[in-house]
């Protein structure tokens, strides 16, 4: 899938942010000196003779955040809100946090080592005292009490850096529009071919957006589709090197080469042509591969091979069925001939025997509904993000009084099945 824009969602406030290289392993001794450990030279000389109650700044085996410091920042960024206070007078800075690991894996003495205001020293102190336990660090074999320090960064964000996908952003799959209240949490855009935001910004932008897709554009756009076709065109590099120097005296777009009798003929002459290899027939081996061949300037075709692949033996059989192909109307650009990749999928599948129709199951008429709003007939179910979801309910028609009821309650189309789904709000 490619994501054109906010490659990843992300739900929670980000007007905190937390330094990704978090002073949290120092391995020199040079980090301890400002901690001003009355045992610090012990510490250093691993002196066995260390009292009990003392707080080491490096030891043997150091103290560790369940989940590794990613999850420290993870938890931190959740946690934090910037004070409305400090937001008013404009304060901003790195508040640097010192604090002790106990021999129990809490978290004790938070301590400022260095502020910014009392409002952002207050927040970045209560977030550190909220870290859930840690493993606690070990001198000798013995677990010990141990220095931590982290810096967390307090930075104003613009508008747009703050802008988040929320219920109110439109969200247009395929060209079809979702209905308003859409919750983009529920979809996997893994499933998509490609993912592109509209953020609201600048004013202009907005006012294209909401000229385009209604006032509720003004919470942004997403725009999303799914790849149909399954067979692609690409030029080789030499080919795009050439027309690079080229691009001057040409403006025409290229003209794709053409099997005898277009795209479905294609299809269907691979299909005709297929010899299903016993062994894959013996093991009941079906599956669809890619294969990826060029068609030259005299179109033919050659240097067919495997872009994805099922299994030996029908990996090979497929390459043998593109090799078989005719000659192609070659590709061209501004009546120059020029050479083509393609990549087409051929599909083995064997005739077995037909496995029992289930009762019930879901056509384009079964009614969707997400949070109570019905989904449009071209909604796949496989774009859903299971996790994201609270709710999936399926009610199905299996008999006449059923039937009645789920008509009286959704409507005519209810005979086909109803299927209620609430997001995680």
């Amino acid at each position: 899938m490619k994501i054109l824009s906010n490659p990843k969602f992300t739900f929670f406030n980000r007007t905190v942010l937390i330094l990704l290289t978090l002073m949290l392993s120092f391995t020199g001794r040079s980090h301890a000196f400002p901690l001003k450990n009355a045992h610090y030279e012990q510490v250093l000389q691993n002196t066995p003779n260390a009292p009990e109650d003392s707080v080491y700044s490096f030891v043997d085996k150091m103290p560790e955040f369940p989940g590794g410091e990613k999850e420290v920042v993870r938890f931190l960024s959740q946690t934090m809100r910037y004070p409305e206070e400090a937001q008013k007078k404009n304060e901003y800075g790195k508040v640097i946090v010192q604090f002790v690991i106990g021999k129990t894996g809490k978290v004790e003495k938070t301590k400022v080592l260095k502020g910014v205001s009392p409002a952002l020293d207050a927040e970045a102190l209560r977030v550190v005292g909220l870290l859930p336990d840690w493993t606690p660090g070990e001198q000798d074999g013995k677990k010990v009490a141990v220095y931590r320090i982290i810096p967390i960064l307090f930075q104003q964000v613009s508008p747009e850096d703050a802008w988040q996908i929320t219920e109110k952003t439109v969200v247009v799959i395929d060209k079809v529009r979702m209905p308003d209240s859409f919750n983009p949490s529920v979809l996997n855009f893994d499933k998509f071919a490609t993912v592109n935001v509209l953020k609201p910004f600048p004013e202009k932008e907005k006012s294209r957006l909401k000229s385009k897709y209604g006032k509720q554009a003004e919470n942004g756009v997403i725009l999303a589709t799914t790849n149909k076709n399954e067979i692609q065109y690409s030029l080789p590099d030499s080919t795009l090197a050439s027309l690079k120097s080229q691009a001057a005296e040409c403006k025409e777009e290229a003209v794709l080469p053409a099997f005898p009798g277009g795209e479905v003929k294609m299809l269907g002459y691979i299909a005709d042509s297929i010899q299903y290899p016993f062994v894959a027939k013996r093991t009941k081996t079906e599956g669809k591969v890619f294969v990826r061949f060029m068609v030259d300037t005299t179109g033919k075709v050659s240097d067919a091979t495997v872009a994805r692949s099922v299994d030996y033996f029908l990996n090979k059989e497929a390459i043998r069925v593109i090799s078989s192909m005719p000659a192609w109307t070659p590709g061209a650009l501004c009546d120059k001939k020029i050479n083509f990749y393609i990549t087409v999928p051929v599909i083995f599948k064997l005739d077995l025997p037909k496995v029992e129709k289930k009762e019930w199951e879901r056509t384009d008429k079964t009614i969707v509904l997400l949070d109570g709003v019905r989904l449009p007939v071209s909604f796949k179910l496989e774009w859903l993000k299971y996790e994201n979801l609270a709710a999936y309910k399926v009610l199905q028609p299996t008999t006449k009084e059923i039937t009645k009821q789920l008509q009286h309650q959704y409507g005519h189309d209810a005979a086909y099945g109803v299927i209620l789904i609430e997001s995680r709000k």
